[in-house]
């Protein structure tokens, strides 16, 4: 799989640069807020910081979908860096601190403007248990085409987009010139969708994109389909391999089905004691799916070493291991 004729494999992520900040309320805090307990939410700038003023500091977590996949990385002999855009704040100082302690190089841009701060995941736990989430965005969508670019290593193996950098107002042209200049550099694009609403939103761009600079892409079967435009993990894998060299279908319980040119193969979920929580499990798979390939393993085995670590993910809360999963998990006082 590699290219590169020297040195430890890398790869390189981008993607919207977060934090998880979780936080023990009372049941009322959700219901002041305006917020469906147990919900999922898109908030904008106001919302978000009268919700992060009230709630105080809480406990804090580097977060993001491939931003998640990067850390993972950590743990196996791959190299990462990524690429993103936080605030000049205490919540982006935090976001870059986490990355470096793990030894992944973050080389993120910074909003100096005070109208964005960086973005975050806000947690509320409440006495029962339940988690209710607030996301804001912030900085993360301001990323330009520009400053990714001036942050991209020289020498990778493999760039990961992130599908939900469409979503930004400049996020089409950001993946453009890093899928331009990764090929230029001799490496392979990898993709995760984001989600099935991230490629309806973004059709025809992602499916543009596809087409002309992707050799890789991970996803679960609602989002692979839905790019497809078909239903299925089969069919969907079908239509990824006419458009990529290696692909992986996720399918929760089922397993995944991978492939590249020498066939197919499905790989069966790993055993989980206990399923705890979903969140990243699909952001650890394509790390170490990933991780497999650019360490020239079989896409069997790279499937297989996904499973596992995606299995991982399943028997805690949060998407990471370490202080913000084990805060979820507790009682509100």
């Amino acid at each position: 799989m590699r290219d590169m004729s020297e040195g430890t494999p890398h790869i390189v992520g981008l993607g919207n640069a977060l934090v998880d900040v979780v936080a023990a309320v009372q049941p009322d805090v959700v219901e002041r807020h305006g917020l469906t307990p147990g919900g999922m939410h898109l908030v904008d700038a106001d919302a978000a910081h009268a919700l992060f003023d009230e709630v105080g500091p809480g406990v804090r977590q580097s977060g993001g979908s491939v931003a998640n996949s990067i850390a993972h990385l950590a743990e196996t002999p791959v190299r990462g860096t990524y690429l993103g855009k936080v605030a000049n704040d205490e919540l982006g100082t935090a976001f870059c601190d986490e990355m470096t302690g793990m030894n992944i190089a973050a080389p993120v841009a910074v909003a100096q403007n005070g109208d964005h701060g960086t973005g975050r995941c806000v947690v509320l736990v409440t006495p029962d248990g339940e988690r209710t989430m607030s996301t804001y965005l912030g900085a993360a969508t301001t990323l330009m085409p520009s400053e990714a670019r001036a942050a991209l290593p020289e020498d990778f193996d493999v760039l990961f987009i992130e599908g939900y950098i469409w979503d930004a107002p400049h996020g089409a042209a950001v993946i453009d010139s890093l899928a331009q200049a990764a090929k230029s550099a001799g490496a392979k694009v990898a993709l995760t969708p984001s989600d099935a609403g991230c490629v309806e939103r973004n059709l025809d761009v992602m499916r543009s994109t596809v087409s002309r600079y992707v050799d890789i892409l991970i996803g679960n079967h609602a989002e692979v389909g839905a790019l497809a435009g078909c239903e299925g993990a089969e069919d969907a894998l079908d239509w990824a391999m006419t458009q990529v060299s290696v692909a992986a279908v996720t399918e929760h319980e089922k397993g995944s089905l991978v492939a590249d040119g020498d066939g197919r193969h499905h790989i069966e979920a790993a055993a989980v004691p206990r399923v705890l929580d979903t969140t990243g499990a699909g952001d650890a798979y394509a790390s170490a799916f990933l991780a497999g390939l650019v360490q020239d393993m079989p896409v069997e085995t790279a499937g297989r070493l996904g499973a596992e670590s995606a299995a991982r993910v399943l028997g805690h809360y949060g998407a990471r291991d370490g202080a913000a999963a084990r805060a979820i998990a507790l009682p509100a006082s």
